[in-house]
């Protein structure tokens, strides 16, 4: 399909529009798997078997946009795109978002090491795993806060220690998201002991298999697993995966932060408004009109998002633009998960299949308040860096 996609946006659009309707599964029928990335499990067995399936299906859908040559559209050729312009990029994502489909399992592979490689990154780091990364091959994580430093990154104590060819990493990161499935990670490290803050961290491509890497699953109160603490000890990582240079650990975060807001914020696990819809049919109560206010503000805030989310990738001026996508995100989960609730009434405390999708997106919903800076920090960023506003 690559070859025969038009460069008219028209044309271009009703050929993208075609494929979808023809490959995706609509939202809210039997084949959606838009929050296919919110998972649970009354077990680490049961919710690691869930958690491989879901990566399995988003890994097939990947595989499937590559190959019709809507995945990566306007990246180079050598780096696995096809070297279109950007607005072939914005016109995907945002046909893509009218379907029930997800890849937000493989989220930091695509949506946020490819802005750091492309921004600090060497070309051999591009070529070898920016291609992989279209075809859905390499799973990514992020080994950024630790005990003692959260959303103040300029106190991490995990250690990079100089060895021939390469580092010596010892240390302890917590919160890391899919650390259990990832291949690969963006690993924050002080390699420069003696220097504090900042400006003595670096960024490194750490092997998640290697020698030395235990993950410890962390337990959430939605049941899930999605979090873990990992344990790094006498871990080798070779030279040429330093990102950014010594001590440019502080530009890769500012760019690689900046994505997972904007990534955050474009994700589909709040998209609840044709769900709402449903489930007010199902219940008969569409004619509520309480409940039709409910739904009317949930299709709205999905508009608003989708829209502010559009005028972000395009390039538009919006300064902090990522995290108000993303404090406009993480407020929509909240308020949608209360409303499906509220239609269920006193039935939805019962874990059935209507109202456990409910239950799930209710409890999700806090970890999307403090993963990738918490509501605080984003409404910090926006004042700073939007507004001009002082410290």
């Amino acid at each position: 399909m690559s070859s025969a996609l038009s460069d008219d946006p028209p044309t271009f659009r009703a050929q993208v529009e075609a494929w979808f309707e023809s490959h995706a599964p609509k939202k809210g029928s039997a084949g959606d798997f838009s929050a296919i990335h919110i998972i649970s499990g009354r077990s680490i067995d049961e919710y690691t078997i869930a958690e491989h399936a879901a990566l399995s299906r988003s890994r097939e859908w990947q595989k499937a946009l590559h190959g019709a040559g809507l995945a990566g559209r306007s990246w180079t050729p050598e780096y696995g795109g096809q070297g279109g312009p950007a607005w072939q990029d914005a016109t995907i994502a945002e046909v893509q978002g009218r379907y029930g489909v997800s890849t937000k399992v493989l989220a930091i592979a695509l949506e946020m090491l490819p802005p750091v490689l492309m921004a600090h990154g060497t070309h051999e780091q591009r070529v070898r795993h920016l291609p992989a990364v279209l075809q859905g091959d390499e799973v990514w994580c992020q080994l950024l806060s630790e005990p003692d430093a959260g959303s103040d990154l300029g106190s991490a104590k995990t250690v990079a220690v100089g060895v021939d060819g390469g580092w010596s990493v010892t240390g302890q990161k917590v919160w890391t998201s899919g650390a259990g499935i990832a291949d690969l990670a963006l690993l924050i490290a002080r390699t420069e002991p003696d220097v504090a803050g900042m400006a003595g961290l670096s960024c490194l491509i750490l092997d998640m298999k290697a020698p030395g890497v235990e993950v410890r699953p962390l337990r959430q109160i939605s049941g899930a697993f999605h979090f873990n603490e990992v344990f790094l000890t006498d871990v080798l990582v070779p030279t040429e995966a330093l990102i950014g240079g010594l001590g440019g650990g502080r530009a890769v975060l500012r760019t690689m932060l900046a994505s997972e807001r904007s990534a955050i914020g474009g994700g589909t696990s709040a998209r609840s408004a044709s769900q709402l819809m449903d489930l007010a049919g199902t219940l008969g109560r569409q004619r509520d009109p309480l409940v039709r206010q409910l739904v009317a503000a949930a299709y709205i805030r999905e508009k608003v998002l989708d829209l502010t989310g559009q005028r972000v990738a395009s390039g538009g001026s919006l300064l902090g633009g990522g995290s108000i996508t993303k404090l406009m995100y993480s407020e929509h989960a909240r308020l949608s998960a209360e409303a499906g609730l509220t239609l269920l009434g006193a039935s939805g405390v019962a874990a059935t299949a209507l109202t456990q999708p409910w239950l799930d997106r209710f409890l999700f919903a806090p970890g999307l308040r403090i993963g990738g800076g918490t509501d605080e920090i984003q409404r910090n960023t926006i004042a700073e860096r939007g507004l001009g506003l002082p410290r």
